[in-house]
This record gives structure tokens, sequence and C-alpha cells, in this order.
């Protein structure tokens, strides 16, 4: 599956790092609904198990960036929460301890890749939400996962599996629930779009 806000790409640790290396890293246990916030170091979070989201949160209100599963890769900062959607563990790789890690090739092209990916995505967003309006956001996000689901081959028939709710839906393109939840039964009644039960 192509990236996308829902899966976005990811770093196999073992594949890249010999195992005395990887039995090295500590690993964090996180609990549904633990939140981790920057603690102004710079560390790694890569996902062992589990699931997150990254999001910016601010007046009572969320944005979803994207979703964190196995293999993901983040670095929190002060302006993205990190809110586990289910038990994880995490790997956290702190760059001044393991600078070593740096030294391997196959492991700081990952990172740097996995890091620039995620810098075009946030850049993406952004311009959707400073010059889409909220039909073209929630169309744009649709073209999105169905571009990744299907390897970037849409057709006038692409289906996607999208489990969110109108709430969920609503932060990841950044409007309010009942917004979206109007915008998306307007392409459903022009059929636009089609649910399937």
């Amino acid at each position: 599956m192509e990236s996308s806000r829902i899966r976005i790409d990811s770093i196999n640790l073992s594949s890249i790092l010999s195992n005395d290396e990887f039995k090295s890293i500590p690993i964090k246990k996180f609990h549904k609904g633990n939140l981790a916030y920057d603690n102004k170091s710079l560390v790694l979070y890569v996902f062992k198990s589990g699931k997150a989201k990254a999001i910016i949160y601010e007046n009572d209100e969320e944005f979803i960036l994207y979703y964190l599963i196995k293999d993901n890769i983040i670095i929190p900062e002060e302006s993205c929460v990190i809110e586990f959607l289910e038990e994880s563990e995490v790997y956290l790789i702190d760059a001044e301890k393991f600078s070593h890690f740096f030294r391997n090739e196959k492991f700081s092209t990952a990172v740097i890749a996995s890091l620039k990916q995620r810098a075009v995505m946030e850049r993406r967003i952004i311009k959707n939400l400073v010059f889409k309006s909220c039909k073209n956001k929630l169309a744009s996000f649709l073209l999105e996962v169905a571009a990744a689901q299907n390897g970037n081959n849409i057709e006038n028939n692409s289906s996607i599996t999208l489990k969110l709710s109108v709430k969920e839906l609503s932060a990841f393109i950044g409007s309010k629930r009942q917004t979206t939840s109007t915008i998306f039964n307007e392409f459903l009644k022009k059929k636009y779009i089609r649910k399937e039960k």
C-alpha cells in the first residue's frame, strides 16, 4: 500500500540494524489514552506495536496529522501530541546516545527518507488547509486514500476502506463535524461517492 495519512511509510529496524544494536534500544510501553509530548530531547519514536495518532490540539479542537502504526517514526515536538489509541510499544532512540546508528548508511537513509515523507505530507496538509474549500479538502482526502489503497491507480469505480467516524474525518480535513457531514452527504446524494454496508 502506498503512503497516506491513514497509513504512512515505515522503517523495519530489525532489517537495518544488527541484532546487538537492535536489542540495545529501550522500549517504552504506552496504554490506550496515554499522551506523549515533547520532552526537549531529540528522540526518535519507532513503533514496535500498537496504534496512535499524531495530533495538533488547541481550544478543545483536534486536527489529526496521521495515524502511527508498527515501524512508523515520529519525533515528538511541542506542537504535536501523540495520542495512543491502543496498547503500544515504542522504541526510543535518543539521537545523542545512539549517534553511532547514524553512521549506518541504511539506518540514516531510512530515517531521513521517512522524515522527508512526513514533511512533504505536512506541507500538503498546510496547502489544503490554506487554499482549499471544505468540499475540496474532503475530496482531496478521499482521493489521497484511494490512490494509496489502489496503488495510485484511481478509476471511476475505485473503492476504499475508510473506518473513520465523521468526527475523525473532520479532524483529518480541518473542518467542523457538521460541515463535514453535510458535504459528505452531498457527495452521496450527487453520487460522487457511495457507501457500502
